[in-house]
Order: structure tokens, then C-alpha cells, then sequence
């Protein structure tokens, strides 16, 4: 077993579960705890499984059971359920359950990169027997695809931007995405929450978020959160369009 497992074991567990009621014919786990990165009860667990073919209605509510057995200790838990004939196709949607419920998407590029980069093998082949490579500017373009969704409309909304989640998430997927973009390279949490400073955010502020990645509290007043928000807000909405082009 890869030792990377050894901070989450229920990730061995999970895949056990799931194998018979799924038709998996292999198991990947990819994100934080691939890339060392992993802070246990912080970070979410980005599970793939790849399987004989889509779950269909009574599959899908068996895999419903699966995760609600689990889903009390373990909310951070997401498994992409991936068929082996569609995996090469970056657009088609799969089943997936993620923030606590079953939902169709796509296994998004950044994944895949990731779990090709260093993702751990649970069961079967290596990922690259069903994921092409991506190249750099293939990289780049999934990084811009998670620029131009939530994170473009979420700029326009002021309120959001007094809450921690999007403060901390907001910048770190900004950060990762500058890299990409500009390195062809994928970088851990840890290594953009260094980053960011280099975009223009307070060092300050890099501080705060990279406490509450280790769980630590920080205290704001509202005056505090106001200002953040303000300027997080505009560092967000300046960051989306240096790194989008203009269409």
C-alpha cells in the first residue's frame, strides 16, 4: 500500500466498499493527499473511481448508501466515477458525489493532471492505462475553465467575500491557476498560499490563510472583514482578467 495512505486510511476502506457495487476496475486518489499536501479533517479526499460503465438509477442509489455510511466522519470525501470507454473525454459528465450529495460533472483537467502527475494507484493500473496526458497549454486551459466558472460571477457579489471559505479559497485558486498558466505546472495549496504575495496580497493576509489551513483560529473585527472583503474582491476580479482573455 502507497504510505501516502497513511493519514487517511479510509481511503483503502472506501475503495473496498464501493469496488462491488460499482464495477470498479480501478481506484485513484489524487489532490492534497497525493501531493503530501494533505491536512486530515481540512482537506477534502479526492477519490477516482474508474468503472465498467455509468451507474445507472439503481447503481447510483447503492453508491448513495455507500457514501451516506461513510459520510458522517468523512463530509470531505469526493469520489468521480469515471466509465473506462469515456474516460479519455474531458467535457462528458460523470456521476460523482461531492459536498455531501451525488451530482453529474466532468472530471475536470486540473484533476486528471494531478492524478497523473503523482496521484496514488488504490487498485489497478497506473492512471495514464486511461488518462491521456495533458500537455501545457491543455493544463493552462483547465485552469482558465475553473477561473471562468464560480470564481467569474462570484467577483460579482460583494457579500461573499466576508466569509473565510471564499477569502481562502478564492486566492488559493487564483494562485494555483497564475502558475499554471504562466509555468504549465501544477502546484500544491501550500506552495500558492507562498505565491501569493507575489499577486499582491498583504503578506498579512497570506499569514491568516495559511493559519487556518492548519486549523489555527484568527480573529477579525467586522472593520477587519469589511476591508478584507473590499480588497480581496478587487485583487480577485483584477487576477480574472490578466489570466482570461478577452473574447
Amino acid at each position: 500500500m502507497d504510505e501516502r495512505l497513511g493519514c487517511a486510511p479510509v481511503v483503502a476502506e472506501f475503495a473496498a466498499a464501493v469496488r462491488p457495487v460499482a464495477g470498479v476496475v480501478a481506484f485513484y486518489a489524487g489532490g492534497s493527499l497525493a501531493s503530501r499536501d494533505f491536512q486530515p479533517g481540512r482537506s477534502d479526499l479526492d477519490l477516482v473511481a474508474v468503472v465498467d460503465r455509468r451507474p445507472d438509477p439503481s447503481g447510483q442509489a447503492a453508491l448513495i448508501r455507500v457514501h451516506q455510511r461513510y459520510d458522517a466522519e468523512h463530509p470531505k470525501l469526493h469520489c468521480a466515477y469515471v466509465p473506462r470507454d469515456a474516460a479519455a473525454d474531458l467535457h462528458r459528465r460523470h456521476v460523482t458525489w461531492a459536498h455531501r450529495r451525488l451530482l453529474r460533472r466532468p472530471f475536470s483537467g486540473i484533476g486528471r493532471g494531478e492524478l497523473l502527475q503523482g496521484g496514488i494507484v488504490v487498485l489497478g493500473p497506473p492512471p495514464e492505462t486511461f488518462f491521456p496526458p495533458l500537455g501545457a497549454a491543455a493544463l493552462a486551459e483547465a485552469a482558465r475553465a475553473e477561473l471562468r466558472g464560480y470564481w467569474h460571477g462570484a467577483v460579482r457579489r460583494s457579500e461573499v467575500w466576508r466569509t473565510d471559505l471564499h477569502v481562502d479559497l478564492g486566492l488559493t485558486t487564483l494562485a494555483r491557476a497564475d502558475a499554471t498558466i504562466a509555468d504549465g505546472r501544477l502546484i500544491t495549496k501550500r506552495e500558492a498560499i507562498a505565491r501569493m504575495p507575489g499577486l499582491g496580497v498583504p503578506p498579512e493576509l497570506a499569514a491568516q490563510i495559511a493559519r487556518r489551513r492548519r486549523g489555527e483560529p484568527v480573529k477579525l473585527t467586522e472593520a477587519e472583514i469589511g476591508e478584507r472583503a473590499v480588497l480581496v474582491r478587487r485583487l480577485m476580479r483584477d487576477g480574472l482578467r490578466r489570466l482570461l482573455p478577452t473574447r
